[in-house]
């Protein structure tokens, strides 16, 4: 990866990739080109970040083997391809498809997307399969690198069966990267105040594609290590850029944020996100801390996996 990769550089890099063939979704996303755009944009910061945490964590192994978990719409696969040494594989469910409907589809796909000035094509091996709930179709210890990135909250069921699924399918000390919006930055915590919700709007892409079950950093440490990992890192940071929302919108999101920037333990805890990164160690667990859960032995173990 480029040492010195700048948002600037992603943002304007992203603007030159779209999709150009979805065997998974069809025109599910090709026809939402305003909501995909304002996507690349608000979240071309995270993405930064992420490559140059991944960059740090990596094992240091070239070429990565990276899975990589609900890739769709594809951006930080093109940029994974593009700024590191890897081979990545993507897993996704279908975008509209109810959990264990099944579309009598293959199961492995393709999705080719243009990118860069010239439009070269870039085509990515794409799984179809429910990550909540299915056996993972790969051997194991077969990946370095796993990616969770802004999935876990999307879940509906339980994190716990895909943290054990890519534990197995890692190599032994292979690195698992996690982000995802943090349960209780700053607009979560002020919103009451106002009677505001703030809950999560309906989704047109299905159950998951709304947020079922947002985390704290410490709820995931925990989950992360029940699970058979130990964690290396994990931080808070503001990311999210929305120069896509009017000034006066803009405005208090800017205020909060200077507020959580703070370095008080307090307001550092209210950033608007979660980066961790954890090591697989021992065997997989399937663990269901009771802070996480209801009647967890209705859960299913290891063993019933299989």
């Amino acid at each position: 990866m480029k040492s010195k990769v700048t948002v600037k550089e992603v943002a304007d890099y992203l603007s030159t990739v779209s999709i150009e063939d979805d065997q998974v979704d069809g025109d599910v996303f090709k026809s939402s080109q305003e909501e995909l755009d304002a996507y690349r944009t608000s979240h071309a910061r995270r993405f930064c970040r992420s490559l140059q945490l991944i960059q740090q964590w990596a094992p240091p192994v070239h070429p990565l083997r990276i899975l990589e978990l609900g890739a769709a719409p594809y951006y930080f696969t093109t940029l994974l391809r593009r700024y590191i040494d890897c081979e990545v594989v993507g897993v996704n469910i279908e975008a509209t498809i109810w959990p264990g409907a099944d579309s009598g589809k293959a199961p492995k796909r393709e999705v080719s997307m243009r990118q860069g000035e010239a439009g070269e094509m870039m085509k990515i091996p794409i799984h179809v399969f429910n990550i909540e709930k299915d056996p993972f179709p790969f051997p194991t210890a077969a990946f370095d690198m796993a990616l969770f990135m802004e999935v876990v909250e999307h879940l509906a069921y339980s994190p716990t069966h895909t943290l054990a699924e890519v534990h197995r399918v890692l190599k032994p000390g292979g690195r698992l990267f996690l982000s995802t919006p943090n349960a209780v930055d700053m607009r979560r915590t002020l919103a009451p105040l106002i009677n505001r919700s703030s809950g999560f709007h309906y989704s047109g892409y299905g159950i998951y594609g709304r947020h079922n079950r947002e985390f704290t950093v410490k709820e995931l440490s925990l989950l992360t290590t029940a699970c058979g990992y130990r964690v290396l890192d994990s931080r808070l940071e503001n990311v999210f850029i929305r120069t896509h929302y009017s000034l006066a919108k803009r405005l208090p999101f800017q205020i909060l944020n200077l507020l959580s920037g703070l370095p008080l333990p307090y307001l550092r805890a209210k950033r608007e996100y979660i980066f961790l990164i954890a090591e697989s160690t021992g065997q997989p667990r399937w663990a269901y801390p009771e802070s996480l859960y209801f009647y967890p032995h209705l859960y299913p173990s290891g063993e019933q996996h299989g």
